[in-house]
């Protein structure tokens, strides 16, 4: 089974997930745009004041000088240092995980025709996982 390209989550809280943000092609302009857009509001949902915690990994486009200009004139973000190559301590792995393996357990007789039906079975199943007690 092969989920969407470019699916992005936006954030993990210790109070539960964040939203499923499905996307084209993914580039500078478009990820620092997603930060002020998406991320941001996201966060700021749950927590309005204080410093936001943020951690990516290490990939080009995170570390452009766009992202990482549009990030140094936010004095509300605060950016987690994050090993190089260490996915595995990154804990939107293990939501991921969960989430796959709720998308097998609800994935119906007759596949996806399209992209968009295959879009609607992924949110379905982040969204369980997302509101999961049992898992966050």
């Amino acid at each position: 089974m092969c989920l969407p390209a470019h699916t992005v989550v936006v954030c993990l809280f210790s109070v539960g997930a964040g939203m499923l943000y499905h996307i084209g092609h993914l580039d500078s302009l478009q990820y620092q745009h997603i930060l002020q857009n998406v991320m941001l509001p996201s966060v700021r949902m749950l927590y309005p004041n204080g410093i936001i915690h943020f951690q990516q990994d290490h990939s080009s486009i995170h570390d452009s000088c766009v992202v990482q200009e549009w990030l140094s004139l936010r004095a509300d973000v605060e950016l987690i240092d994050w090993p190089l190559r260490a996915p595995d301590m990154n804990p939107i792995e293990n939501m991921w995980s969960e989430m796959k393996r709720t998308l097998l357990e609800t994935w119906p007789v007759l596949p996806p025709r399209n992209s968009d039906e295959l879009w609607t079975l992924v949110s379905d199943a982040w969204d369980e996982v997302a509101s999961s007690q049992r898992y966050i």
